[in-house]
């Protein structure tokens, strides 16, 4: 499964660089003096696709029984009007339990999640800065040996970005993410506080990809 999530990635990320330069290297002196004069062109919206990190953090079963492991983070953002996006996001990670005694007889986790996030975003110059919330379903796929069982439950984010253009759609970006998970596990009493949720403060690093033509005139 995780073969076919790297293939996954890593096709949409030469599909969508060679789209951008077959689109940049094809325009003809024409077009782009047409382009010129009509306005600024237009703004599809971007890919980012890189590591992620994640930190759990405060009294939680994440942050006191499992070793924290990184992923990967995939979000689509569509620009919708005027700086205003929205579009799918998709994360991944696995953490190794360390504390069998609070979480029980299994050995690791992989947690997936997926969901929407939407947000506003701000061009300064060859920076693009940008400030996004977002919701979805987080599940933990945990393994023990010869069988295995999973948690689910529901994310939600905040999600700063910051990105620096090193060329007219390519760029490198930075996001921090503050995330809480609402647990759904039935626990005795006692223990509700420790598995009711898990904050986190994720961090990914890598690649922008820009989609339109605006990007050429910022």
């Amino acid at each position: 499964m995780f073969l076919n999530i790297r293939i996954l990635l890593v096709a949409l990320l030469i599909s969508s660089a060679t789209i951008a330069q077959e689109t940049e290297g094809t325009e003809s002196p024409e077009t782009e003096t047409q382009q010129q004069a009509n306005g600024p062109g237009k703004n599809i919206g971007n890919i980012v696709i890189g590591p992620y990190f994640p930190i759990a953090f405060g009294d939680n079963f994440v942050n006191d029984g499992m070793d924290l492991k990184f992923g990967a983070r995939l979000s689509f953002k569509v620009d919708t009007y005027k700086g205003i996006y929205i579009g799918p996001y998709f994360s991944f990670f696995n953490g190794h339990v360390t504390d069998r005694e609070l979480l029980g007889n299994y050995s690791r986790t992989t947690n997936f999640t997926l969901g929407l996030v939407a947000g506003y975003e701000k061009h300064i110059d060859k920076f693009d800065i940008s400030i996004g919330i977002g919701v979805g379903a987080s599940s933990y796929s945990n393994d023990r040996q010869g069988d295995g069982f999973q948690d689910t439950a529901t994310a939600l984010w905040l999600n700063p970005e910051v990105s620096y253009r090193f060329s007219n759609y390519l760029g490198f970006y930075i996001a921090p993410e503050f995330r809480h998970d609402f647990m759904n596990i039935d626990v005795p009493a006692e223990l509700k506080d420790t598995f009711n949720g898990v904050n986190y403060l994720n961090i990914s690093v890598g690649l922008r990809i820009n989609l339109g033509t605006a990007y050429k005139y910022l």
